[in-house]
């Protein structure tokens, strides 16, 4: 399985304004072009961390050949745009809607998309690296819909690398300050909290 983002969320999870409260930044713009590349820093880390996708982009999933069930990750997955495959002449074929079933219900895990009722997959050409290519949409709608948690985990990883911008901080007590962001990132229902 080979994943790569094709096109990049337009906006962040946090905004400037959020981090900068965060960080206890008020009144000057000095840091501004510095905390919004920590929020995308931040973002990308937790993303990487948890293998989920936070704000909307598009992926493709490239596949050597059908399995029994596609299973999408980088969730929450909202649509899947299109499958290509190449048959077995060679051809790039869309794979038509009404052929296939998605399920993308859950937030938690992958989706899931198998042959529509009563049919299977078709032949690929099975000499081919990524014979079949699946275009999908991952993440939350819009920074409202993006769980609490999340969010105070991109605030909480900008507030301490705007803070402790070396990797060793000398004369102070050793502490690892990433274990309450090990906390966050462990709620699993991703509902986030109120």
């Amino acid at each position: 399985m080979n994943y790569k983002r094709t096109v990049a969320p337009t906006a962040d999870p946090i905004t400037l304004d959020e981090a900068k409260a965060h960080c206890s930044i008020a009144g000057t713009a000095d840091h501004d072009d510095y905390v919004s590349q920590l929020i995308g820093r931040a973002t990308a880390t937790i993303e990487k961390i948890l293998g989920r996708q936070i704000m909307p982009a598009t992926w493709t999933l490239s596949l050597d050949c059908f399995p029994d069930e596609i299973l999408l990750g980088h969730p929450p997955v909202s649509l899947v745009s299109s499958i290509y495959y190449t048959d077995t002449a060679g051809v790039s074929t869309l794979l038509a809607p009404s052929q296939y079933q998605a399920d993308l219900s859950t937030s938690d895990g992958p989706a899931r998309i198998k042959p529509a009722y009563g049919l299977t997959w078709p032949s690929t050409q099975s000499d081919k690296y990524g014979a079949v290519v699946v275009t999908f949409t991952a993440g939350y709608a819009t920074q409202a819909a993006v769980p609490l948690a999340l969010k105070h985990a991109v605030a909480f990883l900008v507030g301490h690398w705007f803070r402790s911008r070396e990797p060793i901080l000398s004369g102070t007590i050793v502490a690892t300050i990433p274990s309450g962001l090990d906390m966050l990132l462990s709620l699993e229902d991703w509902g986030g909290y109120a």
